[in-house]
């Protein structure tokens, strides 16, 4: 099943946002009320979602999230993305130091103006790059929600792709075995 009939299966009422980032950002995506929200890993070629989901975005599921590390192959996420519909209805491209340029270029050229945003940390010097892609709509990580809620009154659903590929030897930081 493709990432558009997963999504659309578990938030058929919902202004949905896809967002392609770094697990370790989801801590900007907390809201009270917290925002119902799923996410989808690779299983053999493609996304789907498990079904322990959908949850609600809270920082204690924050935290959790963090620590799952999902196995990242680009192409496959590329050849997914290149497949995606305009039901979903936002999709959010982490900057994450280049590394969604070629997210970004994977994404069909219909969806880039008006259903999709590129977000980041503090600055965006690659925004330009974006731009001649077709993209307009460029805010920080913390705005994406922001952004989200101006064009719906729908409620907002989030659907979360890892990007980045954490595991023991690559991740820095004090960890609780869970």
């Amino acid at each position: 099943m493709k990432i558009a009939d997963q999504i659309n299966r578990l938030f058929p009422e919902c202004f949905t946002v896809l967002i392609l980032d770094n697990e370790v950002t989801l801590d900007a995506f907390i809201t009270s009320p917290p925002l119902r929200w799923a996410r989808l890993i690779n299983q053999n070629g493609q996304y789907v979602i498990p079904e322990i989901y959908p949850t609600v975005m809270t920082k204690k599921e924050s935290d959790r999230e963090e620590m799952n590390w999902d196995r990242v192959d680009i192409g496959v996420l590329r050849i997914n993305l290149s497949e995606l519909d305009p039901s979903v209805d936002l999709v959010a491209i982490g900057n994450n130091a280049s590394q969604g340029l070629p997210l970004a270029e994977s994404l069909p050229t219909a969806l880039r103006s008006e259903k999709a945003a590129v977000i980041y940390g503090t600055s965006l010097p690659e925004q330009s790059i974006y731009q001649s892609m077709g993209y307009k709509t460029f805010c920080a990580r913390n705005d994406l929600l922001k952004t989200a809620s101006q064009r719906t009154e729908k409620e907002i659903a989030l659907c979360f792709i890892n990007t980045i590929e954490h595991n023991e030897q690559n991740y820095h930081a004090a960890w609780t075995p869970r």
